[in-house]
């Protein structure tokens, strides 16, 4: 039966006051007309179950359109959601292998580059893409993939949601694809693999696993015979040593792998990127040490002139460190570098009162470190940023302030839970605020965690706390 324009347009005006479609243009000879998305994913049910072809063939047009009508490669994460938009297409047509290697990889990561990610900060639309590929979210990948690529989403999964503060749902994915690529003796894989582990589990609490894990990727990736991954596994063992309250061996690595950077590229001897930023945190640890020494019990005499000196060394690394973090527009990095900054100067004016003038440089390091971490999109690294940032706010009478930094550093590590952080947290309350409470609940964590580095930091807490 063929309706009238009044006819029609009573069904559709009723169908609106049903919330079962929108009706845009109203007036104009066709009207666009939107269903309710359930209404919609009703009818595709239906046509994926009953027509299939028919089904494929309406996604690969959509898949072409997007893939033709695109740039090429797109500077800005608003000209890449065609693309994203078009794996989606890809993916529901059964192009599973073109979606990931021609949209995917080549034209949003740009390859080895990983674009939307270092340079756009664009984790969680990846991990939208990504999802495209399983069969069941982070479990089973379908097998219209080749077995080792699965491995990669599984990975790629795994990576993404760890940035994103998931890290319950990391767990499964990443353990799977260290697994599957030891098995398969792709060592490379296998150590950036066993890598991504480490610093998982060590950002959950499970500082022993993750320096075993961590031993396992500088295995591997000497096995793989690629020097980046040397160097960076290294790092990032160095650093889980560091965390256990390891330091001797954790300082050996990290020269180790200096060492092996020089050599590698000697434009750029100095470690750079996240296993610098972390060398920078050990090489400052014992400054920093000094800093809460004095907050906590001030005495001008404990001033350690060499520690100061400590913290202008690693204030000039991160000034040439961050230069190349710069150049390769690689947010992460920049905001780490920022960090770096701002405590070496941070620490340097409490142990160094005629280096108070600092204070802009601090300011603008942190505010930069911060707001750097929060466009990088990594979740996981943002409490480190907001505990310095505290900390400056409490020095500056600015209590308030202090609190909501720590406030929103445990809303983000509780959801993790990132447990380190957790520990830190309970440590810095207790030390801004001589909280008891906090003070008890910091040692159970650190026992818990085996969070050695701490473990001086904690003693002279409570030797603060026992001499009031």
């Amino acid at each position: 039966m063929e309706l009238s324009d009044t006819g029609w347009g009573q069904v559709l005006t009723r169908l609106e006051k049903l919330r079962l479609v929108h009706v845009l243009h109203k007036g104009a000879a066709k009207p666009a007309i939107d269903a309710h998305p359930l209404i919609r994913e009703h009818f595709a049910s239906q046509l994926s179950g009953q027509h299939l072809d028919v089904w494929c063939a309406a996604h690969r047009r959509l898949y072409e359109h997007l893939t033709a009508t695109t740039e090429e490669f797109p500077d800005t994460l608003e000209g890449l959601l065609p693309l994203y938009q078009a794996v989606a297409h890809g993916c529901k047509a059964g192009m599973h292998q073109e979606a990931y290697d021609d949209v995917h990889f080549r034209r949003i990561r740009r390859g080895n580059e990983y674009y939307s990610i270092h340079r756009l900060g664009a984790l969680g639309a990846d991990l939208g893409a990504v999802a495209c590929f399983f069969e069941e979210p982070w479990k089973r990948v379908t097998a219209a993939m080749p077995e080792a690529k699965q491995a990669v989403i599984l990975g790629q999964a795994a990576f993404c949601l760890r940035a994103l503060g998931r890290l319950t749902e990391t767990i499964e994915p990443m353990r799977a694809t260290a697994d599957f690529m030891q098995r398969l003796n792709d060592w490379k894989q296998a150590a950036m693999a066993s890598n991504n582990l480490s610093e998982l589990e060590l950002t959950l609490g499970e500082v022993g696993g993750a320096v075993g894990d961590a031993e396992r990727s500088v295995v591997y990736a000497d096995r793989s015979d690629v020097v980046f991954h040397r160097i960076s596994k290294r790092a990032t063992l160095a650093n889980s040593m560091h965390q256990a309250g390891r330091r001797d061996e954790a300082q050996a690595r990290f020269r180790e792998a200096e060492e092996m950077q020089k050599k590698n590229q000697a434009q750029y001897p100095l470690l750079y990127s996240v296993g610098g930023f972390q060398f920078c945190d050990l090489l400052l640890a014992d400054a920093g040490r000094a800093a809460w020494e004095l907050q906590l019990n001030p005495n001008p005499e404990a001033r350690n002139p060499r520690l100061i000196e400590v913290c202008r060394e690693v204030e000039q690394r991160a000034a040439q460190t961050i230069k190349i973090a710069e150049r390769n527009a690689w947010l992460l990095d920049i905001a780490l570098d920022h960090l770096t900054l701002g405590r070496a100067v941070l620490y340097a004016s409490i142990l160094d009162l005629s280096a108070i003038g600092n204070r802009r440089s601090i300011v603008e390091n942190l505010r930069s470190a911060v707001e750097g971490l929060r466009r990088a999109g990594t979740s996981h690294h943002l409490p480190r940023g907001l505990l310095t940032r505290a900390w400056l706010r409490f020095l500056e009478d600015d209590p308030v302030g202090a609190r909501t930094d720590l406030d929103e550093a445990w809303e983000i590590s509780e959801r993790g839970p990132m447990r380190l952080y957790m520990a830190d947290i309970h440590l810095y309350r207790a030390r801004l605020f001589k909280d008891k409470e906090e003070l008890k609940k910091a040692r159970e964590m650190i026992e818990d965690c085996g969070y050695w580095r701490r473990k001086e930091e904690l003693e002279d807490a409570e030797a603060a706390v026992k001499g009031e």
